[in-house]
């Protein structure tokens, strides 16, 4: 059950969320768009910040969300998203990888932690575009995420 009323009818929950005022909705759902068609940062690590901000929110819908054919081609598999938990002794990431989920999981929970050694090490695995890009992806992520979670959204369905 939502904290927040929603309108009636038969659109998911999402939509009907973000009907309350269009133009924010719209808004994010711009950026959700922006987040899944974007080629500045490869598959296997915008998978590996979505999968880890997903547990961080609780974001049931993404942490079961799969893309499919698309990311089996890269290597995303099960074993993949089960290893997010364990990313920092896991094998099957990449160094870049490993970068990317630390940054995620940093901007998320501990964002003052984020010194310029950290930076220095980020500046080794992406340029200051990627770096960009993957800031927007894991801000755009969280705030996506934490707006249906802190208002109790269903997420049946994802207008995100």
């Amino acid at each position: 059950m939502s904290r927040i009323t929603l309108p009636a009818g038969d659109l998911p929950d999402t939509a009907k969320l973000f009907s309350l005022h269009p133009a924010l909705g719209k808004a994010l759902a711009g950026l959700s768009t922006a987040i899944y068609s974007q080629d500045a940062i490869d598959l296997r690590v915008r998978e590996a910040v979505r999968m880890r901000i997903a547990h961080i929110n609780q974001c049931t819908l993404c942490i079961s969300f799969r893309f499919g054919e698309q990311a089996q081609a890269v290597g995303i598999d099960e074993a993949f998203y089960a290893a997010i938990a364990e990313w920092r002794s896991s094998t099957l990431f990449s160094e870049r990888e490993k970068v990317a989920i630390e940054y995620a999981e940093q901007f998320a929970q501990d964002h003052l932690s984020l010194d310029q050694a950290f930076f220095d090490q980020m500046h080794r695995h992406f340029s200051d575009g990627e770096i960009f890009a993957l800031t927007a992806i894991i801000a755009g992520l969280m705030a996506n995420g934490r707006i249906l979670q802190v208002l109790q959204v269903a997420q049946e369905s994802c207008a995100i």
